[in-house]
Parts: C-alpha cells; sequence; structure tokens
C-alpha cells in the first residue's frame, strides 16, 4: 500500500443553499476542471451529498488542487481535510479506499470544523494530518496554512474572482476586462489585499513533496 495524500472536502454550511442541485452540478464541473488541470492519482469525485474526495502524489499536489477547488467554488465556502498514509483500494470498480491517509484526512477536516468554531480561528478552513510525517513537518505546515485561510477569509468577494482568475491563468488585463475595472485596480487590490501573498504562499505549499 503506497503512502499517498487523501484529500477530503466539503461545502461549509451547505444546507443554507437553496439550489441544492445547482450546487451539486457547480461542485462536479469544479471538480473536473481541477482534475484535468492539476496533477491526481485518483481524482476528486462527489462522495455523500456535498463532500469529495480525491487522492494525490504529494502533498504539495493535494493543496494545490484544494486552493483552485476553493477559490473556483466562491462564493461556496470549503473546508478541506488532508493526511498522508497508507491507501488500500477495497473495490476498484466503485473506486471504494480506504486506509491510514483517508482516516487522517477525515480526523483533519473534524479538526478544522472545530477550530473554526473559535472566534480567533474562524477562518480556519484547512488541516493536514499525517504519522508519516514527523511532528514539526506538520506543525509547520498547518501554522502555514492557518495564516493563509486567514488571508483568504478577509477577501471581498471581488478579490477572490481576481484570486481564482489569476490562478486560471489570466493576466491583469484580461481580469479588468471581465470584472469591469482598470487594470491598476486589479493591481492594487493585488497588492492590498494579500492576494498577491496568498498566490506566493500557494506556489511554495504546491512544491512540498
Amino acid at each position: 500500500m503506497p503512502e499517498r495524500v487523501a484529500l477530503i472536502g466539503d461545502i461549509v454550511e451547505s444546507r443554507r443553499t437553496g439550489d441544492r442541485q445547482a450546487l451539486h452540478d457547480t461542485i462536479g464541473a469544479v471538480l473536473g476542471r481541477v482534475n484535468r488541470a492539476q496533477p491526481v492519482v485518483d481524482p476528486a469525485v462527489i462522495t455523500l451529498g456535498d463532500e469529495f474526495q480525491g487522492v494525490y502524489a504529494t502533498l504539495g499536489d493535494a493543496l494545490t488542487a484544494a486552493f483552485h477547488i476553493r477559490a473556483a467554488l466562491q462564493p461556496h465556502d470549503v473546508r478541506f481535510g488532508l493526511g498522508r498514509g497508507a491507501i488500500q483500494v477495497l473495490d476498484p470498480a466503485r473506486g471504494i479506499h480506504d486506509g491510514p491517509a483517508y482516516w487522517a484526512a477525515r480526523d483533519a477536516i473534524e479538526e478544522a470544523a472545530q477550530l473554526a468554531d473559535k472566534a480567533a480561528l474562524r477562518t480556519t478552513r484547512t488541516v493536514f494530518r499525517s504519522e508519516a510525517d514527523s511532528p514539526a513537518q506538520v506543525t509547520a505546515v498547518n501554522a502555514a496554512l492557518l495564516t493563509l485561510d486567514q488571508v483568504l477569509g478577509a477577501l471581498s468577494p471581488v478579490s477572490w474572482r481576481i484570486l481564482a482568475s489569476r490562478l486560471e491563468g489570466l493576466t491583469q488585463k484580461d481580469i479588468a476586462e471581465r470584472e469591469g475595472i482598470t487594470p491598476s485596480a486589479v493591481s492594487q487590490r493585488v497588492r492590498g489585499d494579500g492576494i498577491g501573498v496568498a498566490m506566493e504562499a500557494m506556489r511554495m505549499l504546491g512544491e512540498l513533496p
């Protein structure tokens, strides 16, 4: 059983969404786009309700997928749990997996929800757990994720759209035309709202083994 990184995600407060079918369809479409664009071992798919799961070769690949999924699904916010460990395929035909990576990811997403219940940590959306990595490494990754979540949690809807567009590879000129604002206004938001910092943090985290 090779060690992989399992990713579990779900929509925050999805029960408040009026059109559940539309949300389900949106999640499926976003997962499809990200699966095609990002390295993945087992493509992320909806497993139950608004929850989805995927498997990645590295933590960086899993985090990059999570960042793209979260940005693309705005204004619906997403919570993620990531876990590294062995993965066992129980039913190849139906894609049913199990193992320490999934157990760690499940614990992680539950921890993310618990942390977000605390006022000071309400922006927490992403947690990583692993017994395959040293405790110091896991702590360092989670410290970075906690800080990144704080930056992302402060973004306005316009800034979220700009971030999502930048992750798609659009230029500031393209984004300005899409948003109906000037390229200078886009640049000011990238600098002033922390979009540039968030993207650099995502890039660095995306290089983790």
